[in-house]
């Protein structure tokens, strides 16, 4: 297209729907007032139903005018699908989509990736049935028994109920309801796949490609920087001290320390690449670590002393399933490192809009190994250059503690102009979500680099402070105070603020 018939894109409007603890983004290009392009990140939250999900599905379709240019589907879990799963005929039937954009992990049709799809998914069922049996074990009349002798047994019981109940909401992440056996995908990433966008047009990308020249979006240059491409990268969750910020348990371990303890496991090497699982797991319904083989039957054994209620204990019977804490944290890990990561670089202005997905420090790491001179031939470009122009940040992975890097991310993020958006809502979370969900460590460092420029899905009963005393909407307004009053004034009425959604205008 001839220079004179281009339309540089001057203001792109990105507005965050209020489902829940999840991401759901739409983003408009505009030149001057014509919107020339539009794209849909996600449509998912941690839960919710039909009914409640419906009055932002149709706000959405209605907004975009019953079609989107590109769908982007970061990663699979259910806080980033689940509203194609529960308004899959309002999508089907009111939303056209040009094109689908997913990460190269989601392409089936390479034998590699369908291979390991179907050895995870086996890990998936195994995680979900680890987590029944761990819930039906610790709310039976033997686990509470068992306790009995202890010290302190009631809190005992609500610290091991308070487990079962986490390991069970990371499980739901992953696995379709009452699915008894895998058999693919969540069906909100299905019905992305299959009935949003047709397999031929499924563009599935890869760590160092370019999107450009694409219709609508002149001047704009796409940056694919994740997922991964190895194992290594994918599985690593978290950096060196200064590399990748803290839980918030060891910011202030005396305030978290219950919590310390029940994380600890995630350290552990329990869960890698070469773990395999036996042929009959999906049948196995005693779902133990060992084959039957090796247990003999009751018969053959002396009644033992451990049978005897008053000393119950002694047993260990729920002890080994303890261990579906850190198979459900490293299963977690790993899809968020496969997200779908971009950065949109606008040529003129250099300025760059990011979003990470939920994608932790193994993916945030890995994108700087990416040589760009391969694309771009005789050019210095680098991942910390991109980083350094960064105007919008999707902060990645709800504001937890994994899901931004801290000195090759945020201390990169320099740009005067920087404005982040985290997609977290205590209305709709996983309950063991909070003690991670917001980091406090991010959320100042965010606040500091943004005056205050940083927009939350829902503030309400989120604190600044560890001892939950500083309402971060108090926070958020000293910290803009940092600005000139035109500053302050231009940040403000760039936002549009509504019941189901919040919507910022970024001008290029």
């Amino acid at each position: 297209m001839p220079d004179d018939q281009k339309k540089t894109i001057t203001d792109v409007k990105v507005r965050m729907y209020k489902m829940g603890t999840g991401d759901c983004l739409s983003l408009k290009f505009l030149h001057d007032t014509e919107i020339t392009f539009t794209m849909l990140f996600d449509c998912g939250c941690i839960s919710g139903s039909k009914d409640g999900l419906t009055p932002f599905v149709k706000e959405l379709i209605r907004d975009l005018d019953g079609h989107v240019d590109a769908l982007v589907i970061t990663h699979e879990h259910l806080d980033h699908v689940l509203g194609f799963q529960r308004c899959e005929q309002l999508f089907v039937e009111g939303l056209s989509v040009g094109e689908l954009w997913m990460g190269w992990s989601e392409n089936d049709a390479k034998p590699k990736v369908k291979k390991w799809k179907t050895k995870y998914g086996q890990k998936k069922m195994a995680l979900a049935r680890a987590a029944k049996q761990l819930n039906e074990d610790v709310n039976s009349f033997e686990f509470k028994n068992q306790l009995e002798g202890s010290l302190a047994s009631n809190g005992l019981l609500s610290f091991h109920k308070n487990f079962a109940n986490s390991v069970q909401e990371f499980a739901d992440l992953h696995v379709n309801e009452d699915e008894k056996e895998y058999k693919g995908p969540l069906k909100g990433m299905q019905i992305a796949k299959e009935q949003l966008g047709r397999e031929h047009d499924i563009e599935y990308l890869s760590p160092g490609e370019i999107l450009y020249d694409i219709e609508g979006l002149d001047g704009i240059r796409i940056f694919v920087l994740g997922p991964p491409a190895t194992h290594e990268e994918v599985a690593k969750e978290s950096g060196e001290i200064g590399e990748s910020y803290r839980h918030n348990n060891q910011l202030d371990p005396e305030d978290y320390a219950l919590d310390a303890l029940r994380f600890q496991l995630q350290d552990s090497d329990y869960f890698t690449d070469t773990m395999n699982f036996n042929d009959d797991v999906s049948s196995d319904t005693t779902l133990t670590p060992f084959p039957s083989s090796t247990f003999a039957s009751k018969s053959t054994l002396r009644r033992s002393p451990y049978e005897n209620a008053n000393e119950a204990w002694r047993r260990i019977d729920f002890e080994w399933l303890q261990s579906s804490a850190n198979l459900a944290l490293r299963m977690n890990s790993l899809t968020n490192n496969l997200s779908l990561v971009l950065a949109i670089e606008f040529k003129e202005s250099g300025k760059v809009m990011l979003f990470p997905g939920d994608a932790e420090f193994g993916s945030w790491e890995s994108w700087h190994e990416i040589d760009w001179n391969e694309t771009l031939p005789d050019s210095d470009l680098s991942t910390e250059d991109l980083l350094n122009r960064v105007i919008f940040y999707k902060v990645a992975h709800h504001l937890s503690h994994n899901g931004t890097a801290q000195s090759i991310g945020l201390e990169m993020m320099n740009h005067p102009d920087l404005v982040a958006m985290a997609t977290l809502n205590y209305d709709v979370i996983s309950s063991g979500w909070k003690s991670t969900m917001p980091n406090r460590a991010i959320l100042k460092a965010l606040l500091e680099r943004t005056n205050g420029r940083t927009i939350v899905q829902n503030t309400d009963n989120l604190f600044f402070d560890l001892e939950n005393e500083i309402p971060l909407t108090d926070k958020i307004k000293e910290y803009q105070r940092r600005m000139s009053t035109d500053e302050r004034n231009k940040y403000t009425n760039s936002i549009i603020d509504d019941d189901k959604f919040v919507e910022i205008s970024i001008n290029i």
